[in-house]
């Protein structure tokens, strides 16, 4: 099974300088290589792919970094392209757009190199993991990083790897290795549905409710004081980048605060359960009202969903989507009545065919769920050992449990 790890490196002073070298030369190469094909095709429309090799015989410093990284930087420039090329199917389209040139401090710093094999020392890989603290990096050596528990790394066998740096001058490595399947726990329960909203997180369909931590909402004002007093320093100035460090600061504490709460939920989801039901939300769409927007990014439904669907995908669960133009809440679950003039402020309507007192949330995680089943393909069943209830979790978030690494 493939996967990837993202641990934190500590990199000592020269081996940064080298990263931030990279960095610079990666971003050169691409942005050359762009400028170049962009210029022959504004002018006379043809197509042109640039010498790698005559880079480093014009530009030497090239040949101080990584290979492999300006080669793959090299080549994300030409797929960039390619896709600018399909993007209108060979009929130019004023919308069709040129891949935008990387600018220092805008762009991502990363740089990515494969893992080769060398014949002459017995097919010695050049990436390595020494012990459960050091790593061996092509051009940079030994690298000290923290120590992931969740890892064998005595059955590793790496395929790549990325290093990046945050905005907060950070050093990350992601390690994409292929590791052995694990065995998995049998679930406590067949299936689940849910709703998505922003007052509540989540609504299952047996009523469990997860409230919506609103981390971002909770740190709005002391973000606003720090970027007004940002606003005020001169920029480029000392203290203008001290004062810039203490907002990505800020906003890397809200983004892991945010990541660690949809971990340990999105988690508990999957190993509980071995069918799961979610509506398929247009979350594009949902944040063109802009009285929602801010509270719709905080909720980050997408990276939620994205959480479950590859986490059930290893754990061998089903996670199905039901349509999203499905009228979950406008559905009476115990009669089937539509009530086509449900607004949004409304959160309990009474059923005018059966008289039901209706939670709107509630009653839509019970209909994706009765839909999820029905649409479920008759040939899939759950082979596991033992029966399996029937029957909805308890999902509720527990600050204090004790935090997953990821």
């Amino acid at each position: 099974m493939i996967k990837t790890y993202n641990i934190r490196i500590y990199p000592n002073l020269k081996q940064q300088k080298l990263i931030n070298m990279t960095f610079g030369a990666t971003r050169f190469v691409y942005n050359e290589t762009l400028w170049l094909k962009k210029e022959l095709w504004d002018e006379y429309r043809l197509s042109y792919t640039p010498n790698l090799k005559s880079f480093k015989e014009e530009w030497p410093f090239l040949k101080e970094v990584s290979s492999q990284a300006i080669c793959n930087a090299y080549n994300d420039c030409l797929t960039a392209f390619k896709n600018f090329f399909k993007s209108f199917n060979g009929e130019y389209k004023s919308t069709s757009k040129y891949p935008k040139f990387k600018k220092k401090g805008k762009c991502k710093e990363t740089y990515r190199i494969a893992c080769t094999y060398d014949k002459k020392r017995n097919n010695r890989p050049d990436i390595k993991i020494l012990n459960k603290n050091h790593i061996i990096i092509p051009k940079l050596g030994i690298v000290k990083f923290t120590n992931y528990k969740k890892l064998d790394w005595n059955v590793v066998h790496i395929i790549n790897i990325t290093i990046k740096k945050s905005k907060t001058n950070k050093f990350y490595c992601s390690i994409c290795c292929e590791v052995p399947e694990e065995t998995h726990l049998k679930p406590k329960y067949y299936a689940t549905a849910f709703d998505l909203g922003i007052k509540d997180f989540a609504i299952f369909d047996d009523g469990t409710v997860i409230e919506n931590p609103k981390f971002f909402i909770k740190s709005h004002k002391k973000l606003a004081k720090m970027q007004r007093k940002l606003s005020k320093c001169k920029y480029g100035s000392n203290g203008y980048k001290k004062q810039k460090l203490k907002v990505a600061k800020l906003y890397e504490h809200i983004k892991n605060q945010r990541k660690d709460f949809q971990h340990k939920v999105s988690s508990r989801i999957v190993n509980e359960n071995q069918v799961i039901i979610s509506e398929d939300l247009n979350v594009k769409g949902m944040l063109k009202n802009h009285k929602l927007a801010k509270s719709i990014q905080d909720a980050s439904f997408g990276t939620f969903c994205n959480m479950i669907k590859y986490k059930s995908e290893q754990k061998h669960r089903i996670y199905l989507k039901i349509d999203r133009f499905f009228p979950s809440s406008k559905l009476c679950h115990h009669c089937g009545y539509r009530y086509t003039g449900l607004k949004l402020e409304e959160r309990f309507w009474t059923c005018p065919e059966c008289g039901i007192y209706l939670d709107r949330d509630e009653n839509a995680a019970i209909n994706i769920l009765n839909e999820g089943l029905k649409r479920l393909d008759s040939t899939v069943e759950y082979t596991g050992s033992g029966s399996i209830e029937p029957k909805p979790i308890d999902t509720g978030y527990n600050s204090n449990l004790e935090s997953e690494q990821f």
